[in-house]
């Protein structure tokens, strides 16, 4: 799991996080290569992203370790494991999407490879969750 914005907001909190699962997909895919030609399996990426605020702090009595934890966390959560439904490496919410376009208008760089999806329920949250996923050329 990796968070943007902690301990303090930034002004490109989205698009880093869009901008580095594009980078984890770049080099997953370069690492694959190589193991198909040493006829190893791939390895599998799946990714989940969302935006929120969460609560972060040290957790723990005897052993204490940082942690993000609230409703944002769960989703993301949620999001990375329905990849393995919809056979595809990110999705990310709509929540994320529209606040990376805020950031950065010009932000193409992924904006421009994902496809919106039909809102789907997510386990724990009222509403369904609107997704976009990577399009399938790239992931």
């Amino acid at each position: 799991m990796a968070t943007f914005g902690t301990p303090f907001a930034g002004d490109h909190d989205a698009g880093n996080a869009l901008r580095c699962a594009q980078a984890m997909i770049t080099s997953i895919d370069e690492v694959n290569r190589e193991r198909r030609a040493r006829g190893e399996p791939p390895i599998k990426l799946s990714l989940g992203l969302h935006y929120g605020q969460v609560v972060l702090g040290d957790i723990g009595l005897s052993r204490l370790e940082f942690a993000v934890i609230g409703t944002t966390v769960n989703v993301a959560s949620r999001l990375e494991s329905l990849t393995r439904e919809l056979k595809c490496a990110l999705i990310a919410s709509d929540d994320l999407v529209q606040r990376a376009r805020a950031e950065r208008p010009d932000l193409k760089i992924v904006l421009g490879t994902l496809v919106e999806q039909p809102a789907r329920s997510v386990r724990g949250i009222e509403h369904p969750v609107n997704i976009w996923t990577l399009s399938p050329a790239i992931a």
